[in-house]
């Protein structure tokens, strides 16, 4: 074997042209595949900071008749839950909110997330300074104490280890740090860190069932499989219904509670495009096996007389087949190390170019996994190419080698059709890239055409939370200073130069966040198992149909005049009026969202909105409130015109110079994220088209000049007797697309076959959209017509004299 590799290497530094052409092939598709690999295992397989994913599950909730899907939970479904510990050894629960960290500089915006005791225990962490929270933490009034995730200790505690034990201050309220997480960790995502939850023994009531506000997770005992789980939730949807009365709202509603694997109901609208972009990218990798194959081809010609003599010489078939073996495997190896780096490189790019929704579960870590698929794909690269060669190269009659100089005819002829057959391959994988890329573009354009219902142009948007101590929390006192800093922060906004128009909105659109809920309506009876009218609600301050450009159907805008306690007023969406007033006009009604609250009178009718897809729709109406009359804690500011983001971050810290502005960005931004998953699949998968017609393209262009070599004489012969330039032009066109024609019809029929696997990632535009097909068809042919016209140009400048003496 010693000798095979001191051999190999000397074969392969007589041809340096042939050996870097071919490592640097491998290194590109085998650096892809490990770097395409290697996000596909963190973000749907094994994400970072969480031992055993299989055993974690989510508890969600269905109200099938409100066609509310896996949403979060109440305090409730957390305490039966809980309560089940002969299936889970740990169920947690936590929420989201925003904090003020006030710094020597400004104020800053923090994420935390308020968790239960057992979170960590959950996902299998544990933070690598201090402690995790105590049972005794959980508690109201004892549950000040904060944990750090990674990132936030690096960024603002420079990574001392005596952070433990010191007191931060968050909301204006003290907390100690008992703990750092490990790096990588970060759930929920982009947490910054982590507080007790705290709920209070009063929350735990019957009454605060359907109160969802929280997310649920659950980790499954040893030996526990997850059908265990479901079988649980059935059971304790069971029980809600017998403990509640005929008609209870559960029953109403259809109620549900349901378990979902975590790593599913993380990663379920990314998973077909990874795994798709995985697919595309092991294309890649066979068509550099088949170039690097047809070039081990070409090079057989030149070595048949090598390998005649070694055989004369008394070396066995399999000896030889061996020694070829090797060449290709030491080109494997060389082109393995270097794809290992590339691939290294390539996760690096992919985190640069990927949206936050998959750069938040992307990790730069080469793990035992991505190590054993690089090398796996670099010893199975090697026989791909090696094989077919060393095989064909073997059987050759190494007589007539011997005696023709090692221009066997018939063996040239078998290694051609293999070379062509290889590159009619690669046009077939090419084209199926190209009609993968071709749908998915199209389906973004479609997309990225859709009626939001506003005009985002030229809008701004920040989001801000008050504080603790500056919310509500039911008094009327508190209400109006938090109705008195809105107006203050849209005056002043207003009052910026160059702004036309300014609000406030709660939920903002295309912010990830939604508020849905019942109402009722005023002099409608409600029928027996009927669970009411269900809506988006939203908090507007009255300029905002105008900011928005969202249009008035019916009726009036909110105005200034619309704050005081009485005098309620909302307005409807078109689509909440078809529902529930299909035949009459809903202005003057009367309706409420909570049987405490006031009766609201509808002024308006309004245009519907899109909240946070561009893909769907859920067609569920939308009713706004003056935010005003009904402040809440959490806002987004909206300006058109003038500094944009900055002069909201101006407007607050002028209203109050302690309060934070976070997540500015313009609508546009925020729509374009909205399809940064989409937008990223559409790059690689086009950048790996580029490539695939690239090798295809090179594929195509080595066998044709390598006919136009072989046929020298042949032409000669035709133009001497009278050939024209343009019949040897079109004999040599001819063969080229032959071989692209053969690989296009292959790649449609496979492209129609396996477009399947992508219809739910589709939008209006059919798998089998005849413009896709018909494009990339002609697209592949006229990159066939340009690769064999170079040679076929070559060959029409052949002297006839000079080619007949060529043999």
């Amino acid at each position: 074997m010693r000798s095979d590799l001191r051999y190999a290497f000397r074969v392969l530094l007589k041809s340096p042209g042939f050996a870097l052409t071919a490592v640097l092939a491998l290194a590109l598709g085998i650096g892809a595949n490990t770097a395409i690999f290697s996000a596909v295992n963190s973000i749907l397989y094994h994400p970072p900071g969480i031992s055993d994913a299989e055993r974690v599950v989510t508890i969600r909730i269905n109200y099938e008749q409100l066609k509310l899907k896996e949403i979060g939970n109440s305090v409730m479904d957390f305490k039966d839950a809980r309560d089940q510990k002969d299936v889970f050894s740990a169920v947690a629960t936590g929420t989201m909110r925003s904090y003020n960290y006030a710094t020597s500089d400004s104020p800053v915006r923090l994420l935390g997330a308020q968790v239960t005791s057992q979170w960590f225990d959950v996902f299998g962490t544990r933070p690598i300074l201090g402690r995790s929270f105590t049972t005794d933490e959980d508690q109201p009034a004892a549950n000040y104490v904060i944990v750090l995730e990674y990132g936030t200790w690096q960024r603002y505690f420079g990574k001392d280890p005596s952070v433990i034990g010191r007191t931060v201050t968050l909301n204006q309220q003290a907390y100690k740090v008992v703990g750092v997480m490990p790096p990588g960790f970060q759930l929920p995502p982009q947490a910054d860190f982590w507080v007790p939850l705290a709920i209070p023994p009063a929350e735990f009531n019957p009454g605060n069932r359907h109160n969802q506000h929280l997310n649920m997770f659950a980790r499954l005992r040893p030996g526990i499989p997850f059908e265990r789980a479901l079988t649980t939730t059935a059971m304790l949807t069971q029980r809600v219904y017998q403990n509640e009365d005929q008609h209870g709202f559960a029953k109403s509603s259809k109620w549900s509670m349901t378990a979902l694997r975590y790593l599913e109901f993380t990663t379920g609208d990314l998973r077909t495009p990874m795994l798709v972009l995985l697919g595309a990218v092991g294309f890649v990798l066979l068509i550099a096996c088949s170039n690097i194959a047809g070039l081990l081809l070409a090079r057989a010609s030149g070595r048949s007389r090598e390998i005649a003599v070694r055989a004369a010489l008394g070396a066995g078939r399999w000896q030889l087949i061996r020694q070829l073996l090797v060449e290709s495997g030491l080109l494997a190896f060389s082109g393995g190390v270097l794809g290992l780096a590339a691939g290294f490189a390539g996760l690096r790019l992919l985190l640069l170019l990927a949206p936050v929704q998959i750069a938040a579960r992307l990790v730069i870590n080469m793990d035992l996994r991505v190590l054993v698929f690089a090398i796996a794909i670099t010893v199975v690269s090697g026989m791909l190419f090696g094989l077919a060669p060393a095989w064909q190269l073997s059987r050759a009659d190494q007589y007539e080698s011997l005696k023709e100089g090692g221009r066997s005819g018939t063996a040239g002829k078998a290694r051609q059709r293999l070379r062509g057959a290889l590159v009619s391959a690669e046009v077939a994988l090419a084209l199926m890239l190209l009609v993968g890329a071709g749908l998915f573009l199209r389906s973004l354009t479609h997309l990225q055409q859709v009626d939001t219902g506003f005009n985002p142009s030229g809008v701004a948007s920040g989001m801000i939370m008050l504080p603790e101590a500056a919310q509500a929390q039911g008094q009327d006192a508190n209400k109006d200073k938090e109705a008195a800093f809105y107006r203050s922060v849209v005056d002043r906004l207003l009052s910026s130069p160059g702004v036309r128009s300014a609000a406030a909105i709660v939920p903002l659109p295309f912010s990830g966040d939604n508020w849905g809920a019942s109402f009722t309506i005023e002099g409608r009876e409600e029928l027996p198992g009927d669970p009411g009218p269900h809506g988006d609600v939203r908090y507007i301050t009255p300029a905002y149909f105008a900011a928005m450009g969202i249009p008035i159907r019916r009726g009036r805008a909110f105005t200034d005049q619309d704050a005081g306690a009485l005098n309620r007023v909302a307005i409807v969406d078109e689509e909440l009026a078809r529902q529930y007033w299909p035949n009459e006009d809903p202005i003057g009604k009367h309706i409420r969202n909570g049987s405490r609250s006031p009766w609201a009178t509808i002024v308006g009718v309004v245009g519907h909105v899109r909240q946070n897809e561009l893909s769907g729709d859920s067609k569920k109406g939308a009713y706004y409130f003056p935010m005003y009359q009904s402040p809440v804690p959490l806002a987004a500011f909206i300006v058109k015109g003038g500094q944009g983001a900055n002069a909201i971050r101006e407007a607050v810290r002028a209203a109050e110079p302690t309060q934070s502005v976070f997540d500015l960005k313009s609508m546009d931004q925020r729509i374009a994220e909205s399809l940064g998953p989409r937008r990223f699949a559409v790059t690689l998968l086009a950048a790996f088209a580029i490539i695939a017609v690239g090798m295809a393209a090179l594929g195509i262009y080595g066998v044709i000049s390598y006919a136009v070599t072989q046929r020298t004489q042949e032409i000669g012969i035709r133009m001497a007797l009278g050939a024209e330039r343009s019949e040897v032009l079109k004999l040599i066109l001819g063969h080229g697309l032959r071989l692209a024609g053969a690989g296009v019809v292959i790649g449609l029929i496979a492209s129609a076959a396996l477009t399947r696997i992508v219809t739910n990632q589709l939008f209006q535009v059919s798998r089998f959209d005849p413009a896709t097909f018909i494009v990339t068809a002609l697209a592949l042919i006229s990159v066939a017509l340009i690769a064999s016209y170079i040679p076929a140009r070559r060959a029409m400048g052949v002297d006839p004299t000079i080619a007949l003496r060529y043999e």
